[in-house]
């Protein structure tokens, strides 16, 4: 049954029509008038009692599926839409009968793993609607146009695009992704051997996915932005990817997953522009009304502010649409390690500061960050502290474990065995560094626990460099690389990621 096969019916004869519609039944009509028979694809019932157009010209039922509409001249091509039903393109004929088999205006489907296992809260995507699949794996979606294609993907699966055609219902089977991510930031890009050295480990299948920095944390761009207010603040006068475009499209023909990273709340150049072009919204010192600064001299931007909410979400919007497939964001948080002459009581928002209101803005930040992104075409992740997993609080800073997972994809813990010294975790290590293995495999394990059911997935990242210098000094080889491998790879999670921030993966992946 085709959705747009037209059988002519009858023929035209000095201004009369005749219908052949298997009873014997003629009609007339004048050269300017076109009559449908219009039947459900489904059931090849009549459609009755629906509003049914011919372009914007309105049609008269003259009942068991028959339609009539007078032309304002010849018969032109143009699209039937009945109310419930997918439009159908009709060609310019001479003839005026038409039969049409209308496919309903609803897809319905269920999502399932390779094993027929239900895939739960999986995206399903057509244009600018969406739908979450049940606990049972299915889904429905309304006032479905012409030719659609959707767009089906769940954290931990490969992400699936399927022509439906003339189908009303579905099976969508994903299968499962592991992402083995390496990070290169906007600096690293532009250097021939760093860039060279992470090509080459892409290219031998050590690593099949990539973080690409999209902002850095002084709030300069990687590439050339169209955000308006990126180039209002001086963002794209450092870019050193020339053509983000054809970048992004050689790693697609190599197999490569691409994230974008984007920092967000640490943003030097916003806070310090920002008010230069009517966009205020620094961090403030409560003492002096100065710049409120972090050890590192860098500004920070208030998270309650939705017009920093805004902008960083433009930016990720248009990462989507430049070819990543997934944006992450990191400092999504409230700031911590204050400068030299401010403290971190000091810092002003302009809203009062509390365990509530800071986990509050940061889950309502990635909200609506999720649902731009997700219309985009992209998946969204966060990154947050690895020790999060172990308190129930904010820690300071807005980072709920639950309400951040709440709306995100993929949910990326630092669990940097260096970071763990002298924190709570079950069993506690006085020097966590020297235990690869376990700060992980527990940490995760713990955060796994918490977000049963919830449908977001781990992908934690993981640590690529040396102890501290002020603690053990220990070198990260390839003995504690392992290690940290096995212990997600234990766990069964959705991959992981090396942060390096020199960028020099000097023992490979």
């Amino acid at each position: 049954m085709l959705v747009a096969a037209l059988a002519l019916i009858g023929g035209m004869a000095y201004g009369r029509f005749h219908w052949s519609s298997g009873n014997d039944t003629h009609f007339t009509a004048a050269p300017d008038v076109i009559e449908m028979l219009l039947l459900d694809a489904q059931s090849d019932r009549p459609v009755e009692g629906v509003r049914v157009t011919f372009d914007s010209i309105p049609a008269v039922g003259l009942g068991r599926g028959r339609f009539a509409a007078r032309m304002p001249g010849s018969l032109p091509p143009g699209q039937v839409r009945a109310e419930g039903y997918r439009p159908v393109e009709v060609p310019a004929r001479r003839d005026a009968g038409l039969a049409l088999h209308l496919v309903p205006a609803v897809i319905r489907g269920i999502v399932h793993d390779a094993d027929g296992a239900p895939i739960p809260r999986a995206l399903v995507r057509l244009n600018q609607q969406m739908a979450r699949t049940e606990s049972d794996g299915r889904f429905q979606l309304h006032e479905v146009g012409a030719a659609p294609v959707v767009a089906v993907s769940a954290p931990g699966y490969a992400a699936a695009r399927v022509t439906v055609g003339d189908r009303v219902d579905l099976d969508v089977q994903l299968g499962t992704q592991e992402l083995h991510a390496v990070y290169l930031s906007s600096y690293g890009v532009a250097d021939a051997e760093l860039r060279d050295n992470v090509l080459s480990l892409l290219q031998g299948g050590q690593a099949n996915a990539i973080v690409l920095d999209v902002k850095g944390e002084r709030g300069y761009l990687a590439y050339r932005s169209d955000v308006a207010t990126a180039a209002q603040i001086g963002a794209n006068r450092m870019a050193t990817i020339g053509d983000i475009d054809e970048l992004l499209a050689s790693l697609r023909e190599l197999g490569v997953y691409t994230i974008g990273r984007i920092p967000v709340f640490k943003d030097d150049l916003l806070a310090r522009n920002g008010a230069g072009v009517n966009l205020d919204v620094a961090v403030r010192d409560a003492l002096d009304g100065d710049l409120w600064v972090d050890r590192g001299d860098l500004g920070w931007v208030d998270p309650f502010r939705e017009e920093v909410w805004d902008y960083n979400v433009a930016l990720a919007e248009e990462a989507i649409r430049r070819g990543f497939d997934e944006v992450q964001f990191d400092y999504v948080r409230f700031p911590t390690d204050p400068g030299r002459e401010t403290t971190l009581d000091r810092a002003q928002f302009s809203q009062p500061a509390n365990a509530e209101s800071r986990a509050a803005a940061i889950a309502a930040f990635l909200s609506r960050a999720q649902r731009a992104v997700h219309l985009a075409g992209g998946v969204l992740s966060a990154d947050i502290f690895g020790f999060v997993a172990w308190r129930n609080d904010d820690l300071g800073i807005g980072q709920q474990l639950e309400l951040v997972a709440a709306s995100v994809d993929y949910l990326s813990p630092m669990v940097y065995p260096s970071t763990f010294t002298g924190l709570p975790m079950e069993p506690s290590y006085a020097d966590s560094a020297s235990y690869p293995y376990e700060t992980v495999f527990y940490s995760l394990q713990r955060a796994r626990e918490r977000l049963a059911g919830t449908g977001v997935a781990l992908r934690p990242w993981l640590q690529y460099f040396d102890d501290y210098p002020w603690a053990s000094g220990m070198t990260y080889g390839p003995e504690e690389l392992e290690a940290q491998r096995r212990a997600v790879t234990d766990l069964g999670l959705s991959g992981w990621m090396w942060w390096d921030p020199t960028n020099r993966y000097r023992h490979g992946m």
